[in-house]
């Protein structure tokens, strides 16, 4: 025990590393479990571009440790628990529609007041009762840095498409070229800056009906449900193109960061492939579009 608590230490000040409890466990799990998903992310972190940085290990952490739900059946769940709010709210709109219908008379007058407000405590009741739900999805799937999904989010959706033959899917990766630049020189405070600008240009950029997250520390992803790989392509350039056309400036400081690329590849979801063999076929093409020299897509 002993020797694994002096070897995430050593990681920690190789790396410069926050020394939290967040990071400690995640390293600690690189370690000692290394056949794990945690580690194997871990794995992928430091091998990429970016490295290990302590923001990129809370993610792993916030992603893969503290979720401990299983994300495609609280997916479905979700989407029965809001149809069944649905039909509640509908079928309690129509009662106070037909009671205001009904012939007068005292009795049913009083009848129908009743009925009617009780009817309206109903929708009232549900109305709060979806805006709890809404705020625990947000909870569960949203990545709290940018806004947007996250990777459970991403998986759960995949999941449920795959699930449904005879749907077509592209799902593109894109990463922040010399992210770590980024923050090396402006600190990682600027770094979540810039995530969060990406962010909002990726998603005013994208279509309504395409998924977007944020599947790792300076990586996203968006998923494409029933469109063609050529307009799949055409939706990445631009937003290649719009992300780095902005010259970005440190609101702290007024440092001028300058502008930031992106890297990206475009797969095809093949009939068969699960989360990961899909993630990896994008993967693999996007580290094509890094050796090619980045800002560019591969596909």
């Amino acid at each position: 025990m002993t020797f694994i608590c002096q070897q995430v230490y050593k990681v920690i000040d190789r790396f410069g590393l926050d020394c939290d409890p967040e990071i400690y466990h995640v390293l600690h799990l690189f370690l000692t479990s290394p056949d794990s998903l945690v580690a194997r992310e871990v794995e992928r972190i430091r091998r990429g571009e970016g490295g290990l940085t302590s923001s990129a290990l809370r993610f792993v952490y916030e992603n893969h440790v503290q979720a401990s739900i299983d994300s495609e059946e609280q997916f479905a769940s979700m989407r029965r628990a809001r149809g069944s709010l649905e039909a509640i709210r509908n079928s309690a709109e129509d009662c106070v529609d037909l009671c205001a219908q009904l012939e007068d008379g005292e009795s049913a007058e009083e009848a129908n007041k009743i009925l009617s407000q009780n009817l309206v405590d109903i929708i009232r009741h549900a109305n709060a009762l979806e805006h709890e739900l809404t705020a625990s999805q947000n909870a569960i799937f949203t990545d709290p840095l940018t806004g947007i999904w996250n990777r459970r989010y991403l998986e759960a959706e995949l999941a449920t498409g795959l699930s449904h033959p005879g749907h077509q899917y592209y799902l593109a990766l894109l990463d922040i070229d010399h992210f770590k630049r980024v923050n090396d020189k402006h600190g990682h405070i600027v770094g979540d800056q810039v995530l969060k600008l990406v962010a909002a240009e990726i998603k005013r950029l994208i279509r309504d009906d395409d998924v977007l997250c944020r599947y790792g520390g300076e990586e996203f992803a968006i998923l494409f449900h029933n469109v063609s790989k050529e307009d799949c392509i055409e939706i990445v350039e631009r937003v290649r193109i719009g992300v780095a056309k902005h010259k970005l400036v440190s609101r702290r400081k007024r440092d001028m960061i300058g502008s930031v690329t992106l890297s990206a590849g475009l797969a095809r979801v093949e009939p068969g492939d699960d989360f990961d063999t899909a993630v990896d076929r994008a993967d693999r093409l996007l580290y094509e579009a890094k050796q090619q020299g980045r800002d560019r897509i591969a596909y």
